[in-house]
């Protein structure tokens, strides 16, 4: 999306003037993709370093904690790609990529429920600050439906909270999740066509 504001097309010209499939606009496609692979690199090293220090400490790693070595440090690169890739290509939300593949590694429920909505954040936020630019954003209609879902999702996470505590397990969420890219499976192609 952030790529979008520097290329334009036809009918919707560049705020930067960069001409579609131009030279410029290639450039900008390579720095952007270099800049992606730089700061995944960073952080997976932080990360790393992170962990290495709280073994080495003994202490503040987590049982649920994802040892960014080998197997599971390719997974999650590998998956984030494609399902970066997938999210952006076909509308799909992150969460219904991410949330399994988090939960596949061995994370809690309410850790990957937590991590997919903190990653929507700035896809969000970089897709609402486009259509703002671009001028195509309905600004009431958005504060109405924004506040329509944070009433929602308090609602929601207060039952489902309630939920668990009562069964005293944590499979409420799982089954929730699971619902959820079920429906996602079979919705997105239905709207598509």
């Amino acid at each position: 999306m952030f790529v979008n504001l520097f290329r334009g097309s036809k009918h919707n010209p560049s705020i930067f003037g960069i001409k579609r499939c131009g030279l410029e606009d290639w450039g900008s496609l390579v720095i952007y993709c270099v800049i992606c692979i730089l700061l995944s690199w960073w952080a997976i090293r932080t990360v790393k370093w992170e962990q290495k220090l709280k073994i080495k400490h003994g202490g503040g790693l987590a049982d649920s904690d994802v040892n960014l070595t080998g197997g599971p440090l390719v997974k999650l690169v590998s998956m984030s790609f494609v399902g970066g890739w997938v999210s952006g290509a076909l509308g799909l939300g992150g969460g219904s990529i991410f949330n399994p593949l988090l939960l596949s590694m061995g994370c809690p429920p309410q850790v990957a429920s937590a991590t997919g909505m903190y990653m929507i954040i700035f896809s969000t936020g970089a897709s609402s600050m486009t259509y703002i630019i671009e001028g195509q954003l309905d600004i009431a209609y958005g504060v109405w439906v924004g506040g329509f879902n944070v009433v929602g999702t308090l609602l929601g996470m207060f039952l489902l909270n309630t939920i668990m505590k009562k069964l005293g397990r944590k499979s409420p969420l799982v089954i929730l999740l699971s619902f959820i890219l079920g429906i996602s499976a079979v919705a997105v192609p239905i709207f598509g066509l």
